[in-house]
């Protein structure tokens, strides 16, 4: 009798064991964390590129050098050095031009119209996604990795920060893609001799992935390459060689200034705006705003 109750007493003790781990049990198992996964917003889709031919365009290799930049009453801008063109065109000198020499911007009478890009925006021709400030007018590169970017307002009542003055300034991006494009603006009535500057305010937004990015703030980056031009001779060709241009500058998260000047050589000049980012990007935003053409003395 007492031998039964010890094998019953031993085999109640191995079963708790068992249960407690005692005996070399299953280990526990580490809890798996949750994984939230956040989605990005998307644009909405373009249509069709159309078929744009500005002209016979020389690509040139050499890659593009940024402006370096100067502190002064208008923050940070960029110097008179001359960049590397691109695609034709000068780098202030050559065809009547000359490099920035007076101050950035000039004061004088405005010629251009709508410099602030104010009022109501329009779609350019049968293109509802190239909402522009009229007269000014759009225009873009298509192929060899260039993609038609979509053109709209920036509101001030929606990012405040992406408005220099005024209610509103000319925005330009495009998802993931990488472009050559801006805007232009032709002006009558010049006197053919006289000494001009083009100046424009720019600003640009480039974040790797939206998620990076919440605060609107740049992350990794594109160089945005963005500067303004003069063609003196009137010409409404982006990629003609007649047209003046500034070096390139690249103001992420900030509004920079960038001036040109150009000696007229007919009664009508065309002024151009410019943006060609170095890589592809998920936001890839560009704006323009307070552009000024004047007379020097």
């Amino acid at each position: 009798m007492k031998r039964h109750h010890l094998y019953l007493f031993t085999g109640a003790l191995l079963l708790s064991g068992l249960a407690c781990g005692t005996f070399g049990g299953a280990a526990p198992t580490e809890p798996v964390a949750t994984v939230t996964t956040v989605s990005t917003p998307t644009l909405a889709p373009t249509a069709p590129a159309p078929t744009v031919d500005p002209g016979s365009i020389e690509t040139v290799t050499d890659a593009p050098t940024l402006a370096p930049t100067v502190e002064g009453a208008l923050g940070t801008q960029p110097t008179s050095e001359p960049g590397t063109g691109e695609e034709g065109g000068s780098n202030g000198s050559g065809n009547g031009g000359s490099s920035t020499s007076a101050a950035c911007p000039a004061g004088g009478q405005n010629l251009l119209v709508n410099p602030s890009f104010e009022g109501q925006f329009v779609p350019y021709g049968a293109f509802v996604e190239l909402n522009h400030a009229p007269p000014w007018i759009p225009w873009w590169k298509d192929g060899e990795n260039n993609q038609r970017p979509e053109f709209k307002p920036a509101e001030i009542s929606v990012a405040a920060n992406r408005v220099h003055s005024g209610n509103s300034a000319q925005q330009y991006f495009k998802s993931h893609g990488m472009f050559k494009a801006g805007l232009q603006q032709s002006v009558l009535g010049v006197p053919p001799g006289s000494h001009l500057q083009f100046s424009a305010h720019g600003q640009a937004w480039s974040c790797e992935e939206a998620s990076m990015c919440r605060d609107g703030s740049s992350v990794n980056p594109a160089n945005m390459l963005m500067r303004v031009g003069i063609d003196p001779k009137g010409g409404t060709d982006p990629f003609s060689n007649a047209i003046i241009w500034s070096a390139y500058f690249n103001p992420l998260d900030q509004w920079q200034v960038a001036c040109i000047e150009a000696t007229a050589e007919a009664e009508t000049v065309t002024v151009y705006l410019w943006a060609s980012p170095d890589g592809p990007r998920q936001n890839q935003d560009v704006y323009w705003d307070d552009a000024s053409l004047v007379l020097l003395p």
